[in-house]
């Protein structure tokens, strides 16, 4: 009976055991298995990796390198398997603990130089390292383009004189301007930096709404150009050309503005100046005309009458006024008003009885006699004598000429208006130069005078004489016939 037990629990024991050795060969086969298909997946990812892999032992041999690695490094695997990769790159630097992930310079199977950059990982298993490395030349080369063109555009920016500038297309604010602005405009880039739309200070008052207006438009359809004035710190006005071109992103609308902004100071001063020249030259021309004109009227016709009439169109023609007089001398200083015109458009008054004047009662018509100077007064209100100025006293602004001839003073060109600062220098050396012809004129309508008077006596005299031949004649005749 105890062999019987005996014997029954060596047949379960050895059947447990059976049992427990298919189980762990079962477990082993699955295990195996799983080993296997992760040695596939492994291997798979391994060879099919775009980046490179090494596996490297604690003297820097390669244990292994997938395909990739070998592409990158030019080298066939047994060239890198194996062998020592100090002839490809720097093996320690790969291995350094505090450099896992950084670049470095290699040399490739065929002296090519590349830079790599590396993600290293050491004793992942004792005395086993493995590195994943990618090519980035490239993107060096792109860097290191970017970066020269960069160095290029600040050198160009940093010495170009006129302004480049970038403008955000959205909101017009300033995102790059580079020193000129300063130079040009007396204004730092930094005020910029803290405000971005502080260039609109630096507009004059008078052109800001328009070329404000213009960079609202421009946002939109891209193009700026545009000449106006601007006002440095110092309050120096200067004149600036800005182009302005668009930057589109790839659906076409404009996101921003780049251009240029020109100190066109210069230019404009010079076309200023020929303008000025222009007008001088025509008003040159027109005076000219005017005084050839005049001469040639003044000669035309000897009468009194008309040589005043013509000598006041013509004063009222170069030198705009509300009053202007011809004063002619009838005694040293004794004047009369000959002619004489009020307000702009009245007609000419020729009194039949003539005001007189007396230089001796005012010191400014005594002075133009005395000295045979002209005599220009831009506001009487600062002359204290003024006031007693009989007939002129109203005056505001008053301008005087002597009309010489023979070094004789003939008369007076009077010209005055009620407003101060009426008449320049320019209306002075204009009316001067009138009065040269209109005082030779003056004198020669005198001499005519007194030549038609000589004539009309003579011919009196001439008539009285034929007349008394005529009786003396008449009484021989009587006499013979008796």
């Amino acid at each position: 009976m105890l062999l019987a037990l005996v014997l029954t629990a060596l047949l379960v024991a050895i059947a447990l055991h059976i049992r427990f050795l298919m189980l762990a060969r079962r477990e082993h086969r699955n295990t195996t298995n799983a080993l296997e298909a992760t040695e596939r997946e492994f291997k798979s990812v391994f060879d099919n990796a775009l980046d490179g892999i090494l596996i490297l032992d604690d003297r820097g041999t390669c244990l292994e390198a997938n395909p990739a690695a070998q592409i990158l490094f030019g080298a066939r695997r047994d060239e890198l398997v194996g062998q020592p990769v100090e002839k490809f790159c720097t093996w320690k630097q790969l291995l350094d603990p505090s450099s896992e992930h950084s670049e470095m310079r290699v040399r490739r199977g065929d002296g090519q130089a590349i830079f790599l950059e590396y993600t290293a990982k050491a004793d992942y298993l004792p005395g086993k390292h493995v590195a994943v490395l990618r090519d980035i030349s490239r993107r060096k080369q792109a860097e290191a383009a970017l970066r020269e063109s960069e160095e290029r555009f600040q050198q160009m920016a940093a010495n170009i004189q006129e302004i480049f500038w970038m403008l955000d297309a959205e909101n017009l604010k300033v995102i790059y301007v580079n020193l000129a602005y300063e130079t040009i405009t007396g204004r730092s880039c930094q005020s910029l930096r803290e405000d971005p739309k502080s260039y609109a200070d630096v507009i004059h008052p008078e052109d800001r709404v328009r070329v404000l207006s213009r960079l609202r438009e421009a946002a939109q359809a891209g193009q700026f150009d545009e000449e106006f004035r601007i006002v440095r710190t110092d309050d120096a006005i200067r004149w600036v050309w800005v182009r302005g071109f668009p930057v589109r992103d790839s659906a076409g609308i404009v996101r921003r503005l780049v251009g240029t902004a020109q100190d066109i100071s210069p230019r404009k001063s010079a076309e200023e100046e020929i303008a000025r020249n222009l007008d001088r030259a025509e008003s040159a021309a027109a005076e000219a005309d005017a005084f050839r004109k005049t001469t040639l009227a003044l000669t035309q016709n000897l009468s009194m009458d008309y040589v005043l009439d013509t000598l006041l169109q013509s004063l009222l023609q170069l030198v705009p006024c509300e009053s202007a007089q011809i004063l002619l001398v009838e005694t040293d200083t004794r004047l009369f008003l000959a002619r004489e015109i009020q307000l702009c458009g009245a007609d000419r008054h020729s009194p039949k009885s003539p005001q007189t004047f007396d230089a001796r009662d005012s010191g400014f018509l005594m002075h133009v006699l005395v000295t045979k100077n002209s005599l220009l007064i831009a506001n009487t209100a600062e002359e204290r004598e003024w006031a007693a100025f009989a007939g002129f006293s109203h005056l505001r602004s008053w301008l005087c000429v002597p009309l010489i001839a023979s070094q004789r003073v003939l008369g007076l060109l009077s010209l005055g208006d009620t407003h101060a600062q009426a008449f320049t220098q320019e209306h002075l050396r204009l009316a001067k130069s009138l009065a040269i012809s209109a005082a030779v004129a003056i004198q020669n309508a005198r001499l005519y005078e007194e030549a038609e008077i000589f004539r009309a006596e003579l011919e009196r005299r001439l008539a009285d004489l034929e007349q008394a031949e005529r009786v003396i004649r008449e009484v021989r005749q009587g006499r013979e016939l008796s």
